[in-house]
């Protein structure tokens, strides 16, 4: 669709992979209108470019309408990344074993990763423009394609991005119906070194841990050879399919 976008909108531009995102927007395109979304806009790094900071909250809806509300009526967005996504913290580890399976924990993940990128989408296609051609691309894991899992475990975030999938696939499905000019994607990002993979890192080959700026950049490159034929689809770092 669009291989050099004007204006981009980044959410969860403070994480390691968000942030990235933005640094590279701006390298690569230096003129780009750049929108980032961000719990703590006081944590988002200067960069080369103006950019428009807004506060939301992934877990509460009214923020994300609020900050989305600062926008343009019809607002033409070329690309969004939402670049969320949650897998521990200081007193929740991914679960080895069905035995340590909670609902708190479940909840969670599936709030992160499932049900506040769905709720931001919806509300970002009820606020732009409909006839302008926009590429979503979600980052989403393969660990959360049901037809690779070779290993089991991780089951909050397993189940949560693989139902972050089937949304996906849904929102293709229903604006390919109403010949809306928008593709949505999952991107894999592969390992990155971010806080989400830190705990795990020491078991990840070195030549196969990435930078954040690696990741950024080729999956920005992913972004800019989408077509209206891969809406619904998962692709990884490399640009290359995945099944879910």
């Amino acid at each position: 669709m669009t291989a050099t976008p004007r204006a981009v909108l980044v959410a969860g531009a403070s994480g390691g992979i968000g942030q990235a995102f933005c640094q590279q927007l701006a390298v690569q395109f230096p003129d780009v209108h750049l929108i980032r979304l961000a719990r703590h806009t006081d944590a988002l790094l200067p960069l080369s470019i103006a950019t428009q900071d807004l506060s939301f909250d992934l877990t509460d809806e009214a923020s994300m309408i609020a900050a989305l509300q600062t926008l343009p009526n019809n607002a033409a967005i070329d690309w969004i990344l939402i670049a969320t996504g949650w897998l521990h913290d200081h007193n929740t580890q991914p679960e080895k074993t069905w035995r340590t399976l909670e609902a708190d924990h479940l909840l969670r993940s599936f709030t992160l990763n499932t049900v506040g990128p769905a709720l931001l989408v919806k509300h970002l296609l009820a606020t732009l423009n409909p006839k302008h051609p926009t590429t979503i691309g979600i980052l989403s894991a393969r660990v959360g394609s049901i037809s690779d899992n070779r290993l089991g475990g991780w089951h909050s975030y397993r189940a949560s991005k693989a139902a972050l999938n089937m949304l996906i696939k849904n929102f293709a499905i229903e604006l390919n119906r109403i010949k809306r000019p928008t593709i949505i994607v999952g991107l894999q990002p592969g390992t990155t070194a971010t806080a989400l993979s830190a705990p795990f890192q020491r078991n990840v080959p070195p030549d196969h841990l990435q930078t954040p700026e690696f990741t950024a950049s080729h999956l920005l490159n992913v972004m800019q050879t989408r077509q209206l034929s891969d809406s619904g689809l998962l692709f990884d770092f490399r640009g290359l399919e995945f099944a879910p």
